[in-house]
């Protein structure tokens, strides 16, 4: 816990641009008042631009001559560019030609067709007067065949070793070309000469000066003025958007600061939660009942279950090997012979008086879907028939899973009780967490009391200050800023 405690954030007041709106839209007048200046003073120059027209005629004869050197230059640029074009093509054929050749002469062996025609005779030589194989004449067929193909290609390229593309056509493209350099040449003396007559016209009307020049003058003047009212409209804008941008630090500090007491009190009911939560885990171990109860009662019950079976034989053999009773003596048969738990379990019943007697009884077991059931669950089979010896084994086996069961629990308790004191630790953590907490909170609201004492402190000085000083009507009560504050602000 730190000594120092953060001091509680107000909301600042929005700024007002009122007054910004207003120095603004004064300039614009103002701004508006030079545009209108302009428009008049181009206005007046274009009057006087439209007088000079008259004027014009003298250099009316000096420019359609200039135009007509100009259109027909055009028209020579436009040819020499079509001829520099065809030279291009010729040139690029004749590169292609050279190419074509340079790849034939890669493919061929020879170069000359009497060589072909050696190598052609010397093969079939050997294979006239040779013996060999019917593959090795194959492939002698196939070398013919192909020296005889590539004596076209090398007679093709005998015939245009050369690499000559119309050397004539190539004379006639470099006669025109420098025919229409020459006539560009001499057109550019004429549109010169031209220029150079019409800039004397022009000097000889300069001599007659007029007001143009000072209403040109007085145009910038009015233009400059625009300039530095936008400058200032950008000026005042700057400054309030500092106004705006610390305000608007100002605000997100207070919504952060609102965000943060949102995040602790959603923290506090997320402890409280968890520590219920905890408490209701202890509260279900507390109440949870013995591990595998279950199982070790079935065992228990169908062991006895077993051994009930086995008391029932051993009750009929030492009936039948009863002793004789000696004189005054009186055998009495106890009603009901066969108890509550065999009757439900073997699903017997009692003897109807004045029934008929029933055949012996055989060895063979009828169990309850129950009972059947039961043993299911414990992975054995109920026993079909009265052997000692299988009832015998299936009680050992119930009783060896008791044995698994009972082992079983004490494991079960052993993880209960490190479950037990995980969740008892947790359950302490959660509440020391909390009491931390609710400290941490009431030394926070303390000192927000004590800086709330301390602003209203000084407000209220600032207020008795400006009651001394004469305010302006329009500054007294409440700006709507002020009067919007919401109700977190006083909290």
């Amino acid at each position: 816990m730190t000594a120092e405690k953060k001091t509680r954030l107000t909301r600042p007041t929005k700024p007002d641009r009122s007054q910004l709106d207003t120095q603004v839209a004064k300039l614009k007048e103002q701004i508006s008042k030079c545009h209108d200046k302009m428009k008049s003073y181009k206005a007046k120059i274009d009057t006087i631009k439209e007088g000079r027209k008259g004027q014009g005629s003298a250099t009316a004869e000096p420019r359609n001559k200039l135009i007509a050197i100009r259109t027909e230059l055009k028209g020579l640029f436009e040819e020499q560019n079509g001829v520099r074009n065809q030279l291009k093509a010729l040139n690029a054929q004749k590169d292609a030609i050279r190419e074509q050749q340079k790849a034939i002469r890669a493919k061929c062996q020879y170069v000359k067709t009497e060589d072909i025609d050696a190598a052609i005779d010397k093969l079939e030589n050997n294979m006239a007067h040779t013996s060999m194989t019917l593959n090795e004449e194959k492939k002698i067929i196939a070398q013919i065949s192909e020296l005889r193909k590539s004596k076209a290609m090398v007679k093709e390229l005998l015939e245009s070793s050369g690499g000559k593309v119309d050397p004539a056509a190539r004379e006639t493209l470099e006669a025109q070309l420098k025919s229409v350099g020459a006539k560009i040449t001499e057109l550019k003396a004429q549109e010169q000469e031209q220029r150079k007559i019409m800039d004397e016209i022009k000097a000889k009307m300069g001599e007659t000066k007029d007001e143009v020049p000072d209403l040109i003058k007085q145009k910038n003047n009015q233009w400059e003025i625009v300039k530095r009212c936008k400058e200032t409209i950008g000026n005042l804008w700057d400054e309030h958007r500092k106004v705006e941008n610390e305000y608007w630090t100002k605000e997100k500090a207070w919504r952060a600061q609102a965000k943060e007491e949102r995040q602790k009190k959603w923290e506090a009911e997320q402890e409280e939660r968890k520590k219920r939560d905890i408490e209701r885990k202890q509260r279900q171990l507390d109440e949870a009942g013995e591990p595998f109860d279950r199982e070790v009662t079935t065992c228990e019950q169908l062991t006895s279950y077993l051994k009930s079976l086995t008391k029932e034989e051993t009750k009929v053999e030492e009936t039948k090997s009863a002793p004789k009773v000696e004189e005054g003596m009186v055998v009495l048969k106890k009603k009901n012979d066969e108890s509550e738990m065999d009757s439900w379990f073997t699903g017997s019943k009692g003897k109807k008086k004045g029934g008929k007697k029933k055949a012996a009884k055989s060895d063979k077991l009828v169990h309850s879907m129950d009972i059947i059931s039961s043993f299911a669950t414990l992975g054995l089979t109920a026993p079909p028939s009265k052997d000692a010896k299988g009832i015998s084994d299936l009680v050992d086996k119930l009783e060896a899973k008791k044995a698994e069961y009972l082992e079983k629990r004490k494991d079960a308790h052993v993880k209960r009780a490190a479950q037990k004191e995980k969740i008892a630790k947790e359950l302490e953590a959660a509440t020391n967490g909390t009491e931390e907490k609710a400290e941490e909170k009431a030394n926070g609201e303390a000192n927000g009391e004590a800086n709330g004492k301390e602003e209203e402190k000084e407000e209220e000085e600032k207020k008795e200050g400006e009651e001394k000083k004469p305010e302006p009507a329009e500054d007294a009560g409440a700006t709507p800023a002020e009067e919007e504050t919401p109700a977190e602000e006083s909290s």
